[in-house]
């Protein structure tokens, strides 16, 4: 009799524990994330976190190429993408609808997490004797792609210096065609976007005939103080071999999502990521740069209720303009 009392009392056990674990909130389903080319950082970041995500929770979160951030907001605007990584500049141009989406907002985008951080890089040839941005009156300078997040920063890091496309000959033009240009000679400079380190200034810094500029810190703190969503950057070793570090204005890579997602959804997916940093980190070293610490940083607005309810269990304060 005490032994089918015992037996019956296992089995209470574990209908319980199924039945805790059958009302936990779960992220389940197919699902789109926008990344960037299918060479770049986000395509391949994303890939090493949806990979760990669908392992642990059963999903199907895919990576798409696709033309990256300006892109992404767009094809989550659309429905197209259910998911999307994007720099927290264009995620504010977005929501706000200025700059890139001047009366063409897109209000529904919500954010999940920032990721790591995407240094503005200013490279400039050493023989063009630019040695700050005040320098480049004058001298040919690739500002970027049009309707590229890093163009409207190379505009916002000229003005606070007090200068204008009017004080220099600029051209808009992608990563490679800069690299390249760069290279022959034909770009004094170039401003991108990226993570540290990029591919194509590694590539540069092979020659021995560039260098990557560094901001001032009177500069750096008008810029962070006029954009909530840059933050101040170091580079942490000297991968470029310029035999100094370079400071420099960041944005935050972020993951974010459509608004329509439950609550429930959201922050089992938050758990999953935070749960498994290091499992991600293993496949993608940029995921060394997230913590739960640091998990706002960047984000101007927008935070999505499921992030935020696993953030305030986990101790983390919620700034008012995220609420």
């Amino acid at each position: 009799m005490k032994r089918c009392l015992s037996v019956l009392a296992v089995f209470a056990l574990v209908a319980s524990l199924a039945g805790a674990a059958l009302g936990a909130p779960e992220f389940s389903g197919s699902y789109l994330m926008a990344t960037a080319n299918a060479t770049g950082n986000y395509y391949s970041f994303g890939s090493a976190l949806s990979a760990v995500v669908n392992k642990v929770t059963g999903a199907n979160l895919t990576v798409t190429a696709t033309g990256g951030s300006t892109e992404n907001a767009r094809l989550l605007g659309a429905g197209e993408n259910e998911f999307a990584m994007i720099q927290s500049d264009v995620y504010n141009y977005a929501r706000t609808g200025i700059e890139l989406f001047k009366d063409d907002a897109i209000p529904n985008l919500r954010a999940i997490t920032a990721c790591y951080p995407e240094m503005v890089q200013i490279v400039v040839r050493k023989d063009a004797n630019i040695k700050s941005i005040s320098d480049m009156k004058g001298k040919n300078i690739c500002v970027g792609a049009v309707g590229s997040g890093y163009e409207v920063a190379a505009r916002q890091i000229l003005g606070a210096y007090g200068m204008t496309y009017d004080d220099i000959n600029e051209t808009f033009a992608d990563q490679v065609t800069a690299k390249n240009g760069v290279q022959d000679g034909t770009f004094d400079a170039m401003f991108l976007c990226s993570g540290f380190p990029n591919g194509n200034v590694m590539e540069l810094s092979l020659t021995g005939k560039i260098d990557v500029l560094t901001l001032d810190q009177e500069h750096v703190d008008a810029l962070v103080k006029k954009y909530p969503f840059y933050s101040s950057f170091t580079t942490p070793s000297d991968e470029y071999n310029l035999g100094h570090p370079v400071t420099s204005v960041a944005v935050k890579c972020m993951l974010i999502c459509l608004d329509s997602f439950s609550e429930d959804s959201i922050y089992a997916l938050t758990k999953a990521i935070y749960e498994n940093l290091p499992a991600i980190a293993e496949i993608n070293a940029k995921a060394k740069f997230m913590s739960l610490e640091g998990a706002l940083s960047g984000i101007p607005s927008g935070l999505h209720p499921g992030a935020r309810k696993y953030y305030e269990e986990k101790g983390i304060a919620i700034p008012d303009y995220l609420k």
